[in-house]
Parts: structure tokens; sequence; C-alpha cells
């Protein structure tokens, strides 16, 4: 075969390659599915939400944290083999959580049907619009009553689901004048010509987050996974952040191919995630309760053999800053730095309701996991690889800011889609936007890092930008997500978000070209594989 056809592997790149792959592949095992486990749990969309607010604070004071530990002692193999032993060990843990024991028979008021086999309930002490989201489909219940003619109560095994009168509209139910009826279908042949008044009560485990006066604040279940998860995704936003600064301390000034390194997190994550969603589902069976131990196994697996090539390979950081705040100062002085970081911070916000909220969407549509690992397999083979891999292209053609741009229209379409998803199945198409508003996006702020720090920052410079994109911004888009699940809805939710992403569009525009005018000397970095 003739040299010319030979393929060029750079085997000086091969071992961070491998770190992307394992390392995030073990994440994408666990990471996607925490808040449907938590739903699982018991733990309500409020409560969820307080978590996924406090986690990204944590984040935004970590991440430069550790980045400047890094800058001033420069032994970055090992801060992030500690982190990422730390990571692994808080996230396995939440395995050992048991669901809240908090199913309880609650009163509601019965109604026997004339023809066929269900029964009318009222519920009083249950969510309306909780309840609502959460039945989209039945679900087993018991239903509990006593007899006119027996001073013993009876058990029937049944389904559950929402009974809505001819005419009425979805939203009808969830109006607070509204009464909310629910339709009991029985598993066997039943006859109630005579039930004792307020003898009736429901149970059913999948609607227990749905209860009214039950603090889930006063349980270990919360805490426990609160705790854990802030410790998981604390290290892993970390360790993220530091492979991305070796990353580019390996690159050297061939910054444009960070998306080519990056790219086989993402067909790692891709690959874990679906791999897990299949493997849950199969673990789980016909069960009420989900089985996500298969997802920590394999999380487990890959993080071994991270942590084994961390051993091995050479990893360290040539550039050093002999004084690192005074760097970083001159640079934020720059007005477009601060735009930049401005739009680092919506996108955050943005990315954290679709990261914290959209398999809680999903399930609430009726998606199974096997659908969920599919939707991030095809954010991640599908929609991030090849623009991670084009990535340094795009941004010499357009730019960082005109990339950024493009994530917001991005967002602004694919968020608008979610708010008029009616199959679950539908969310595959839709997720191509991810390759623009993640990939794209991602390539720039780091590169926009890169390129703008002082020699010897390029760690405290990623974890500020880091910080604002996955602590404050998430943090944002986790609170109001979970008001609004809450609150109005997912629906709405996702298509207010969307008409805030279409408004940064002509603002950012607005705000770069009065830049240009009042500040025409305040130079914005290029990507330094093109400089002369």
């Amino acid at each position: 075969m003739s040299r010319g056809w030979m393929c060029h592997i750079n085997t000086r790149l091969l071992p961070i390659k491998a770190h992307y792959f394992f390392f995030f592949g073990a994440m994408g095992g666990v990471m996607p599915f925490l808040p449907v486990l938590a739903k699982n749990l018991g733990i309500p969309s409020t409560a969820l939400g307080l978590v996924y607010t406090v986690l990204p604070f944590c984040v935004f004071f970590s991440k430069p944290l550790f980045g400047f530990i890094t800058d001033l002692f420069r032994n970055i193999k090992l801060i992030v083999f500690l982190l990422v032993c730390v990571t692994s060990l808080g996230y396995f843990s939440v395995v050992f959580l048991s669901p809240i024991d908090n199913v309880k028979w609650k009163h509601v008021d019965i109604q026997c049907q004339d023809i066929g086999k269900s029964i009318s309930l009222r519920p009083y002490e249950y969510d309306r619009r909780c309840l609502r989201d959460n039945l989209k489909k039945s679900i087993n219940a018991k239903l509990r009553f006593m007899p006119c003619d027996r001073n013993d109560s009876r058990i029937l095994q049944g389904k559950v689901s929402i009974w809505k009168p001819k005419n009425a509209t979805e939203e009808d139910s969830v109006q607070p004048t509204a009464q909310l009826w629910l339709e009991f279908t029985l598993d066997s042949n039943f006859s109630c010509d005579c039930i004792k008044n307020g003898s009736s009560a429901l149970k059913s485990p999948k609607i227990r987050s749905c209860l009214l006066g039950d603090s889930v604040y006063k349980t270990y279940q919360f805490w426990g996974f609160a705790i854990l998860v802030v410790i998981g995704g604390t290290g892993s936003a970390a360790v993220f952040c530091l492979s991305d600064a070796a990353c580019y301390e390996v690159l050297g000034d061939r910054s444009d191919l960070y998306g080519r390194q990056r790219m086989w997190a993402t067909i790692s994550w891709g690959c874990v995630t679906l791999l897990a969603g299949f493997c849950d589902d199969i673990a789980t069976g016909k069960s009420d309760n989900m089985n996500y131990v298969p997802g920590f196994f394999l999380m487990i697996s890959l993080v071994a053999i991270d942590l084994v090539l961390l051993v091995k390979i050479k990893l360290s950081k040539a550039n050093f800053s002999s004084n690192i705040c005074q760097d970083l100062g001159q640079i934020f002085s720059s007005c477009h730095t601060v735009a930049f970081a401005t739009c680092v911070y919506i996108i955050g916000s943005l990315t954290g309701l679709i990261w914290n909220y959209q398999f809680w969407y999903l399930e609430d549509l009726g998606a199974t996991r096997t659908l969920m690992g599919l939707c991030v397999a095809v954010q991640c083979i599908i929609a991030e690889m090849p623009f991670f891999f084009f990535a340094g292209w795009f941004i010499k053609t357009f730019g960082y800011f005109t990339c950024i741009i493009g994530s917001f229209i991005a967002f602004a379409i694919r968020l608008g889609l979610y708010s008029i998803l009616q199959n679950p199945w539908l969310v595959l198409p839709i997720e191509i936007f991810h390759g623009v508003s993640f990939a794209i996006f991602y390539s720039s702020m780091t590169g926009y890092a890169s390129d703008n720090a002082p020699p010897g920052t390029e760690a405290t410079m990623m974890g500020i930008l880091g910080g604002l994109f996955e602590g404050l911004g998430v943090a944002t888009g986790s609170l109001l997500g979970g008001v609004g699940f809450d609150k109005i809805g997912g629906r709405q939710t996702f298509r207010i978000a969307a008409m805030v992403s279409s408004l940064c569009v002509p603002s950012l525009i607005i705000v770069l070209l009065i830049l240009k005018k009042l500040r025409p000397k305040d130079r914005v970095a290029v990507p330094s594989s093109i400089k002369n």
C-alpha cells in the first residue's frame, strides 16, 4: 500500500483522547439519569430544582479554585486523579439510597360507574398539576374501601389515570377552581353497590411525589441525594474543566484541533448512556420502581480504567504565571470579554434547564429509559461529534461571537419544539440542534479562554468561564426550571426559555455594534492556530 494512503495517528494525543473517552463515558452512565432517579426516590421537582441550584454554585466556586490550584502548583495529573476518585465515590453512593417511604393511603371520594369495570375517584391530598404530569398513562394503584354490609376493608388492584369529561381540554383539569377526577380501572370484575362514607383511600408509589403536606426535606433520602450529587457534580465539573486545560496544553499552537479530541468524550457519553438506559430497562422488567444499578456499575468499570490510564500517562502544565490575579484582571477589563462571559452565563441557564428537566419532561410524555438513552446517543453521536470535529473551522470562519449567536438561535428552535412536543419519540430529530447549541458553543468558550488568557492562567480562565456556565448559569436554569415545572408546567417553561433565547440574538448584535463604535481598539483574540 502506498504511504500516501496510510492514516497518520498522532500518538502524542492518544492519552488525552483515552482520558476523555473513559471518564466522560463513566459519567454518561449515571449523570443523565439522576433527575429521574430522584423522581423515582419520591423527590418532587421543586426539591430537585433546589439541589441543582446549590450544585452549580459549588461548581462556580470549585472550577476557578481548582484551576487556580493547578496553575499555582502545576501538578494537574495528581489533582485530576484525586478528583476522579472523589467523583466516582460520591455518585456510586447514590445507588444505596432507598425510595422515600411515603406511599400512604390517602382519602378519596369514590363514585361507581354504571357501565364497565371502572370507578371514579376524587383526590384531595395530591397536587393537581403533578397528577396530570404523572398520569399521562395508566399506572398501578390500590384502592381500599369498606362496603356497607361489612365491617372490614376491601383492597382492589387496578390502574389509575386522569378522567376527563367529553369536550374538556387538557388544561381544564389543572385550573385552580376545576375538580379533578381519576379513573380507577379494576383488574377483576367487581360491583360496588354501596360504600361507607369516608372509608375509601388510594395508594400508588408512582404518585407519591405528588402528595401535599408531606415534607421531603425531613427525609434522609433527600439530604443524602443532595449531598452525594453535590460532591459528585462538583468533582466531575472540575475534572471536565481541568481536562480541557490539559488538552490545550498538549495541543500547544494547534488549538483548532481541540474539538477532534473532545469528540471522543461525546462518543463515549452517547454510547454509554444508551447502553445504561437499555440495561436499566432490562433490570427493571415489569417492576413499578426503576432499577438504575447497571448504569452505576458501568461507571465504576470505566473509572477504574481511567485511573489506571492516569497513573501511566505523562501530564504536566508547561506554562506558568508569576502574577495570576493581575493577569486575569487585565483580561476582564475588556468589554468584549465581559459580553462574552454574560453570554456564557445565559447559555448556561438554558443548558441547565435542558440537562435537569428534559428527561423529567420526556417521562411525563411516556418515554422509556431506552428512549432517554437513545436521545443522548443522538445528541452525542449525530449532533455533537461532527460539530466538535469541525468546530475549529467554524471558529476560524465565523469568529467566537458569531458562533455564540448561532448557539442562541439553535436553543430558540430546540426549546420551542420541545414546547409543542406530543410524541416523545419525536424528540430525536430535535436533538440535531444540540450540535450547534452545545458543541459549537463549548468549543468557542474553551477556545476563547485559551486564546485570551495570559500564559500560565489558562486553567484559571477556563475555570471562571466554566463556573459561569456550569455554575451560575446552570443554577439559574435549575431553579427557574423547577419552579416553572411546578407552577406552569413543562410546556410553558420551555416556551418561555425559547423566547428568552430568541431575544438574546438581536441583543448581542446590538451590544457588539455599540462596542465596535465605542471601543474600536478593544481586541478579541483569534484562534492561536491562525495567528501570524
